[in-house]
């Protein structure tokens, strides 16, 4: 273990102390943290006030009700917790149930039933409680991820925790799933969390587990920095209902994204720990001061103190801490001719393109690559695949990766400095070769040489698309425009 983590450790219990002392326990009353403690009276205060939560699908309370439980009417996805637990301990998230009966978890492995009333059993003895006092365990609809994380979220679906004070939400942070995390949001486990501007509901900075900083998710050049929350405004809006319902004056309200009923809270915490500092890079401390002694009339004026108190220049601030330029989904780009094209009436071609980071690379129409100048290359591509007996669509992976080794020999022979290569595509037509040639585009701020691959498009909306593999200069803000 590094000094710096050691200190870091030592820092965060220092703080834990002094914010138990000056916020916990001077402005939550007993009861409101029995209610914050207590995940099953929480759900019902908040349902008696409308504040939308995951449905409730059942509960044990003793052994006597383990042994009577009817496992069979739960549905073949859902989520088990224990009533009391701390930091995750004894949820476990099922997503189907095999011809068996076993239910399947994140990672594809099966829990039997006997290994369910296992686990139910432990929560009942208090295995993942506050002190290990006997618990309770109750049953939760699985929340559907929400489409704007399927990039970004291993199998689980990210939650969103916000602090609020004195009906003031002063800092935001996205648990993102990793497959280290095994599908959940814990830090701890090796989730990233990612802190949240105020003002946008976009994410700025990351760390992954506990500590260490990371621009980019495990195992992919998808920025961390950049994501737009969905719902942003009303998850603030319930968050300050919930506090005001619950009466807790400094809390930590966790959210998930289902895709169709939109943000529900699935926790209130009395005790939140500090990752959400590291994730956003500064102190809880100078926060909870701004906004203490404030007068707070209603939900929406808090709301627009917390933007105005502790919202940036959002563009600004992740521009300068990454280094890269911020674009929206839809962005008008420039589209240079081919440089050596003995053509000169060849002009630039300014249009719109669609940026997409779920296609790997780059596609241009290809009535838009002859009038650049790459006509030779399409009719030499074309020349080849005849000459090889190329199929125009594959039935399997061998089948189209032989043929690409054999075009890409006689591609090389041509030594046209121009073609890249056959790619190999799989969409909603099939599996095909396509040309890749090399172009020069101004995206932004930012004029480069990227690959692209050649496809008729013309009876498509977009003429170009660029693909994830192009985007390392680039952030993505969906909201943008």
């Amino acid at each position: 273990m590094s000094i710096f983590t050691i200190l870091s450790n030592r820092n965060n219990v220092l703080g834990m102390n002094q914010r138990n002392l000056d916020y916990i326990r001077r402005f939550n009353s007993p009861r409101a943290i029995k209610i914050a403690d207590d995940k099953l009276l929480s759900k019902k205060i908040l349902s008696k006030a409308n504040i939308p939560n995951p449905k409730l699908l059942g509960y044990i309370s003793n052994y006597k009700e383990l042994q009577e439980f009817d496992w069979n009417k739960l549905p073949n996805s859902f989520v088990i917790k224990p009533v009391s637990g701390l930091e995750g301990g004894g949820i476990e998230i099922f997503y189907n149930r095999d011809r068996q009966g076993n239910w399947i978890k994140a990672d594809g492995s099966r829990v039997s039933q006997t290994n369910l009333e296992d686990l139910a059993a432990d929560i009942l003895d208090g295995k993942y409680s506050l002190h290990n006092q006997p618990d309770k365990v109750f049953f939760e609809e699985r929340v559907r991820m929400h489409k704007a994380f399927q990039y970004y979220a291993y199998k689980g679906a990210p939650d969103i925790r916000i602090i609020v004070f004195n009906s003031i939400p002063i800092m935001g942070m996205v648990r993102l799933p990793t497959k280290e995390s095994n599908g959940k949001g814990n830090l701890a486990m090796g989730a990233v969390g990612a802190g949240i501007d105020m003002t946008s509901g976009v994410t700025t900075t990351a760390v992954i587990g506990k500590s260490e900083h990371i621009s980019y998710m495990p195992g992919t050049k998808l920025n961390v920095s950049g994501l737009k929350i969905p719902y942003w405004n009303k998850i603030l809006h319930n968050a300050v209902a919930a506090q005001l319902v619950t009466k807790l004056k400094f809390a930590a309200v966790d959210f998930l994204i289902d895709n169709v009923q939109g943000p529900l809270i699935v926790e209130l915490n009395a005790r939140p720990g500090l990752s959400i500092q590291l994730a956003n890079q500064e102190g809880l401390k100078i926060r909870l001061r701004k906004a203490r002694g404030l007068k707070v009339q209603s939900i929406e004026k808090g709301i627009r103190l917390a933007k105005d108190l502790f919202g940036g220049d959002i563009e600004e601030d992740i521009e300068r801490i990454s280094g890269k330029s911020l674009i929206g989904i839809y962005e008008n780009i420039i589209i240079y001719p081919k440089t050596s094209s003995v053509n000169s009436k060849l002009v630039e071609i300014k249009t719109k393109a669609k940026i997409d980071t779920g296609a790997d690379s780059t596609s241009i129409d290809e009535g838009l690559a002859i009038k650049l100048g790459y006509e030779e290359e399409l009719i030499q591509f074309q020349q080849l695949k005849k000459e090889l007996n190329i199929a125009a669509e594959f039935t399997n992976t061998k089948e189209i990766v032989d043929a690409a080794t054999k075009l890409d020999a006689k591609l090389q022979e041509l030594a046209n400095p121009f073609i890249i290569c056959s790619t190999p595509i799989r969409s909603s037509h099939g599996r095909s070769l396509r040309l890749s040639i090399l172009i020069n585009l101004k995206l932004g701020d930012y004029t480069f040489e990227t690959k692209a691959t050649v496809f008729d498009r013309s009876q498509l909306e977009y003429q170009i698309i660029v693909g994830r593999k192009s985007l390392s200069k680039f952030l993505i803000e969906p909201s943008r425009t």
